[in-house]
């Protein structure tokens, strides 16, 4: 912990943070009329992109008059005994996320822990299911308040979100409808920003902290015995272990819950779900976090998880208990969303088949009771939660938190009145003051659920025979409505659930941090859509519409030179100022021109014959006007010509970072070679087996299409012979030489082996 302190000092009462809604820009130049008097000093590291997704974190240090803390446990007949260890035995069922954390919290209050778990291997049911876990701030809060040093391994392995636009957009046309500012409830409060983080990473460090002495795997509790003095765990294998008091922390499927309160079934919540993990970049990765598709019966949601990867889920109503056909739910996936944005389909088209997985979500009602005599519950095995706030794991934490702070009270007790340490009083002081703060968080998950499935952009959606109304796009009033109601309720609510409960942390030092200050333009992008799309990090193309588009048709990449405009026309570029020739006769001699100006691209008609049209992300189709420059966005549809033959749909996607020391057009050969030779998941590498007999490929996520010079998501690959043919989630077929994945001594090797097994 000395290592530890050297990063934070108390704050002094007087100093408050800023009540804007939008982040605070700390740095060297800081301004002291902000804070008087006060000094700081920070440890600068640098931001690149892959350093942020494991971010080391960097702590502002305000220094102030010392002020003297009352702690629980110092007072009155206490002394040295708060160090002492104290003769309170804590049984634990479960080592899950919140059984773990507890285990931790009662350990560190010095009372002796065992935490009996069923499974404690690396794939646990729910870790399998629900993949990565987002750790909000008022969690984050509670773990620094637990132990400071195991909170702040978890904030250095975790991916921080917070510090980017998260909220509500439309599933078919990928607009926003409401932007969440996470991070300021969080920097008023000195708190830490989200995370989101493995669930086996977390689970392995708690584990780690509490010890393997401490945790005894394989043991699953299946009933209990409380005779008022102490409680006596049965183990499935018929061991029996005494206690003072036992802490069920067993899940949604609680067996202590059903010995405590009867058999009664979880509340389905109407909804599979289906989960994945790609490894997709999207081009936005630098100013978005997480996105919620809205959507009528059906939702989906995408966040960065760090190193590369996306998570995603997708929601369906529909009845429980249903199964796919065998290698049939991404199919499935691409008919529930069919006609749904370009953020859909590019994670379904970048997960595989094996990676996706499907749950029925079920939740708990909370109960006024949480348990009886000596024992309790704590997360899910008394209020499960539906996963649409992200806030089922963070309850369980601050359950942890709580729990242990009440018996740590219960014990000083006793011991300045010479009694036993009343452990009956003692949970039942920790449920009362958990017990509203769930139910309305618990609340707001259902209405969640309702409000993203219930989503109805316009008249006519989920109405039948009245359905023809959508063509007219008419906004749904409820969707009016509804902006209104949570730009009011949304601020408010996200103060109260993220930095409502941090007042009451005992042993934890309000302190802001300078790892998780947000971009200076994180405001202006929650303003204005149009500097968010701007802050795209990624190349522009022109793809084929798949399906409708001539054969002869080939992607565009757009330059973002603004004195190299892009001429489309139907006569070759040799002898005219035609950059991109497409040769069909719905296309003029010089039909159009593409050009970009201060971040966004413009087309412009040059009086074709028969026009060029723009479709807009809401399907609406307007003819760009000659000679007038028309901007077009990402995901919209662009006919040159009619009959739709040159119809193309815009993408904008991040490519490879360039390499130091290499030319521009030596930058993919590069690219090529390394991933092939490192087996880093950025192409689709070749390696011969041992006997040389056949070729086999190394199945990753992205390939380069060589004329394009582009880095693309595979759908199917197929070897045939000699050669590979990759197909692209556009439609696009390229076929490439094995031997064009090989570097001049691999191609040598294999094409002499080769020539031996004939």
């Amino acid at each position: 912990m000395a290592s530890s302190a050297v990063f934070y000092s108390y704050l002094h009462p007087s100093i408050t943070f800023s009540r804007t809604q939008f982040p605070i820009s700390f740095s060297k130049e800081f301004s002291e009329e902000f804070l008087p008097s006060v000094n700081y000093h920070c440890v600068r590291s640098n931001n690149t992109f892959e350093q942020r997704k494991r971010k080391t974190r960097v702590r502002a240090i305000l220094e102030a008059p010392a002020t003297t803390t009352t702690s629980t446990n110092t007072g009155a007949g206490s002394g040295d005994k708060s160090l002492q260890k104290k003769k309170l035995r804590v049984l634990v069922a479960g080592g899950g996320i919140g059984g773990l954390v507890f285990a931790l919290a009662a350990k560190k209050k010095g009372f002796d822990v065992l935490v009996f778990e069923k499974d404690a291997s690396a794939i646990r049911g729910e870790g399998k299911y629900r993949g990565p876990i987002q750790v909000q701030s008022n969690a984050l809060a509670a773990l620094e308040a637990i132990d400071y040093e195991v909170a702040e391994e978890i904030l250095n392995d975790g991916c921080v979100t917070g510090d980017r636009i998260n909220g509500l957009v439309d599933g078919i046309s990928g607009s926003w409808y409401i932007k969440f500012d996470t991070f300021s409830p969080a920097a008023e409060r000195g708190l830490p920003v989200t995370r989101v983080i493995s669930r086996m990473t977390l689970q392995e460090i708690l584990a780690r902290a509490v010890g393997e002495d401490i945790i005894m795997n394989g043991s699953d509790v299946v009933d209990f015995e409380d005779d008022g003095n102490k409680v006596t765990v049965v183990l499935e294998n018929g061991q029996r272990y005494e206690g003072d008091l036992l802490v069920g922390a067993d899940g949604i499927w609680s067996k202590v819950r059903k010995n405590l309160f009867g058999p009664k079934d979880a509340t389905y919540s109407g909804y599979t779900c289906y989960t994945g993990i790609a490894d997709f970049v999207p081009p936005d990765i630098e100013t978005v976090g997480y996105r919620v598709f809205l959507g009528h019966k059906q939702y989906f949601v995408s966040s960065d998880v760090g190193a590369g990867k996306m998570q995603w889920y997708a929601f369906h109503k529909e009845p429980p208990g249903g199964v796919d056909a065998p290698n049939g739910k991404k199919e499935r996936l691409f008919k529930i969303f069919q006609g749904w944005c370009d953020n859909v389909f590019d994670l379904l088209h970048a997960t595989s088949e094996d990676d996706i997985l499907r749950r029925d979500i079920y939740d708990r009602t909370p109960i006024f009771n949480w348990g009886k005599g000596r024992v309790t519950l704590l997360g899910d095995s008394v209020h499960a939660m539906q996963p649409n706030m992200g806030q089922g794991g963070c309850m369980a934490i601050e359950d942890s938190y709580e729990l242990a702070l009440e018996l740590e009270k219960a014990w000083i007790q006793s011991v300045e009145s010479g009694t036993p340490v009343d452990i009956a009083s003692s949970l039942k002081s920790y449920e009362k003051a958990r017990r509203l703060r769930v139910a309305i968080i618990h609340g707001m998950a259902r209405m969640a659920a309702l409000m993203a499935s219930t989503y109805k952009p316009y008249l006519g959606v989920g109405l039948g025979p009245l359905s023809f109304l959508t063509k007219f796009r008419i906004p749904h009033p409820g969707r009016v409505g509804g902006r209104f109601f949570i730009d009011i309720a949304m601020p408010l609510m996200l103060n109260w659930v993220l930095g409502g409960n941090s007042e009451k942390l005992e042993g934890r030092l309000r302190s802001c941090r300078l790892s998780d200050k947000a971009s200076d333009q994180l405001q202006r992008w929650f303003e204005d859509d149009d500097a968010l799309e701007r802050a795209l990090a990624g190349e522009w193309f022109l793809f084929p519409l798949e399906g409708e588009s001539s054969g002869t048709v080939q992607p565009i990449h757009l330059s973002r030179d603004e004195n190299k405009p892009c001429i489309i026309g139907n006569v070759p570029p040799s002898n005219s100022p035609v950059s991109v020739t497409i040769p069909l006769p719905q296309i003029s001699d010089v039909h159009a021109r593409i050009s970009y100006k201060d971040g966004a691209f413009y087309l412009t008609d040059l009086r074709s014959k028969h026009g060029t049209r723009i479709t807009n992300n809401e399907g609406r189709q307007y003819r760009v006007p000659p000679n007038f420059p028309a901007r077009f966005h990402r995901s919209n549809i662009i006919e040159f010509g009619s009959d739709r033959k040159a119809a193309f749909r815009v993408k904008v996607m991040k490519v490879p970072p360039k390499i130091e020391g290499k030319k521009e057009e030596d930058q993919i050969a590069a690219y090529e070679h390394f991933n092939v030779a490192t087996n880093t998941k950025a192409s689709y590498a070749v390696e011969t087996t041992a006997n040389v007999e056949k070729v086999r490929m190394k199945k990753v996520t992205q390939v380069k299409t060589k004329q394009l010079m582009v880095w693309v998501p595979i759908v199917k690959m197929c070897i045939d012979g000699n050669k590979i043919t990759f197909n692209t989630p556009m439609g696009v077929n390229k076929s490439f030489p094995i031997t064009s994945f090989m570097n001049e001594a691999e191609k040598k090797e294999y094409l002499q082996q080769k020539a031996a097994v004939n």
